[in-house]
């Protein structure tokens, strides 16, 4: 008789979560609707997956394929970032929740207690609850150095400063970053489309929404701007923040309208 563990059954309904307990306030009449409860397990909201048909590849990025609008503002980034000397790469793109379930899910103790799957979360979205699955988020690597991929190093590659720097006008924003209220680890190298700043395009407004609960409750940072005359102007919210965490050493983040930096208090930056 074949024994499943709590976890291991959870993880077999890719929307299973707890709601969150705050609701944010009613709106004003004139703005759009309040949101609902964001679900989430293990801190990690639930998306659902892309219709396979929006999905196609990534032309410079072998196995990489994604919503089609992201990938013409990506493959725009790509070339920007190779106009400056740096060559960022892909590690993932897109992934199926039948995918992530296996990704999640690659060592026994990370489905077989509610401890080992807690902890696989801080890094890896539960399945259901990954925005990988959306086809709008991209592990980026930075390609040369040793800073090997899905590594908090990345933050100090040149592929990561490029990326806080310049990413936003490419409508890319950071998902995790340091010291996120979400209770996700750091993740320099995992960034979302929304489009860029002022696109009104279907697929732009589709992934706004989609990120809808995500911003309102976590910023991204950098974050893209949500209005037409900051793209106009270029520029990041204007608004100042600075954030801590303490996994690998203490290091800060902070954002103002010229863009993003990151501050290290110590060199040790690798996930353990």
């Amino acid at each position: 008789m074949v024994r499943l563990s709590a976890v291991a059954l959870l993880l077999c309904i890719p929307l299973a979560a707890h709601a969150e307990d705050d609701v944010p306030p009613p709106a004003p009449a004139a703005a759009p609707a309040p949101l609902a409860p964001a679900m989430r397990m293990f801190n990690h909201l639930a998306y659902g997956e892309a219709n396979a048909t929006a999905l196609v590849p990534v032309p410079s990025l072998a196995g990489c394929i994604l919503v089609r609008d992201a990938v013409d503002d990506l493959e725009h980034l790509l070339a920007a970032a190779r106009a400056e000397g740096i060559d960022l790469g892909a590690v993932s793109c897109f992934r199926s929740i039948a995918k992530q379930r296996r990704v999640f899910c690659s060592g026994s103790e990370n489905c077989d207690s509610v401890g080992g799957a807690a902890l696989r979360a801080r890094f890896v979205g539960p399945p259901g609850h990954s925005e990988h699955a959306t086809g709008y988020a991209i592990d980026f690597v930075h390609r040369g150095g040793d800073c090997r991929a899905v590594e908090q190093c990345f933050a100090l590659t040149p592929g990561g400063k490029w990326l806080m720097r310049r990413g936003p006008e490419f409508g890319f924003e950071l998902s995790f970053p340091a010291g996120n209220k979400q209770g996700v680890g750091w993740e320099p190298w995992h960034w979302r489309w929304v489009g860029r700043s002022g696109d009104a395009g279907a697929q732009a407004q589709a992934a706004r929404a989609r990120f809808a609960a995500a911003q309102a409750r976590f910023p991204a940072l950098p974050a893209v701007a949500r209005t037409q005359t900051k793209a106009a102007a270029g520029l990041l919210p204007d608004r100042r923040s600075v954030e801590t965490a303490r996994e690998g050493g203490g290091y800060a983040v902070s954002s103002s309208r010229a863009g993003a930096a990151i501050l290290l208090a110590t060199s040790a930056m690798r996930r353990p």
